[in-house]
């Protein structure tokens, strides 16, 4: 479900139970709203209040891992490619070709991470062939003496690194938030807010003081959500280290840039 769905659900129940509970007090009779009533509910509600405090940290800890995590593999993404790219420039221009194939795949990643079109959780196909034709080229170099061969077998350890890293990072792209949580987290806030309205007084205030509270924890849950899916929606992990990895990707010293 998306998150700004999963957040107005959210804000409907706590919002509408509060009012629902504002206006049904007026017809309970004077005993079920008495102040041993009010004491015994509060206990509860309090009780309840800190597990649901409970389950939004654990939410929040978990995505905020896992989006950090993800930032982090980023970064480390794009400097294995800068790696595996100064390495085919110490080989020379027989590795022109691989260089030019190493500057499209890094075009394709940006393309196809950051347009959240990639739901699989896989590496999208393009880019995988993509990689499998540099693999190829580079297993085509002749290396003349003992420091080519050397920089052909560092290339090829390098790119079966960044398919591992490739892989890595899809496999992080999204916090899986149990469902369950969120159906009980909805209960408990919709309960909370039922409390406050059964014991309120019925004026502009006390609405609006509830509808400002609702929209904060629904706005607060919208943002926990967001950041479960690092590459998509409007809180996101930033392509910038690729972006500036694939400036530094030109074809100096090749006599065919692309």
């Amino acid at each position: 479900m998306a998150p700004w769905l999963t957040s107005l659900i959210v804000f409907i129940f706590m919002f509408g139970g509060a009012l629902g509970a504002l206006f049904a007090a007026r017809k309970l009779p004077e005993h079920h709203v008495s102040k041993e009533t009010q004491d015994t509910v509060k206990l509860g509600v309090g009780m309840i209040a800190a597990m649901a405090s409970l389950i939004l940290g654990l939410m929040t800890a978990s995505v905020k891992g896992g989006f950090d995590t993800t930032d982090k593999d980023v970064h480390t993404y794009a400097l294995n490619i800068l790696t595996v790219d100064t390495y085919m420039r110490h080989y020379g221009p027989g590795s022109c070709e691989a260089r030019a194939l190493l500057r499209r795949y890094t075009q394709g990643v940006i393309q196809e991470t950051w347009r959240g079109a990639d739901d699989s959780g896989v590496p999208d196909a393009v880019t995988g062939a993509i990689l499998l034709d540099i693999d190829a080229a580079v297993r085509g170099w002749t290396p003349q003496n003992d420091d080519q061969r050397a920089i052909r077998s560092s290339v090829l350890d390098r790119l079966q690194g960044l398919l591992g890293s490739r892989w890595t990072i899809s496999q992080e792209a999204v916090t899986n938030i149990p469902t369950v949580f969120v159906v009980v987290l909805i209960i408990w806030l919709t309960l909370i807010f039922v409390s406050f309205g059964l014991f309120a007084p019925r004026n502009a205030v006390v609405v609006g003081s509830l509808l400002l509270c609702s929209m904060s924890i629904a706005g607060a849950l919208f943002i926990i959500l967001e950041m479960s899916g690092p590459f998509d929606g409007l809180i996101t992990v930033q392509p910038i280290p690729l972006i500036r990895v694939l400036d530094v990707l030109t074809l100096q010293g090749c006599a065919t840039p692309t």
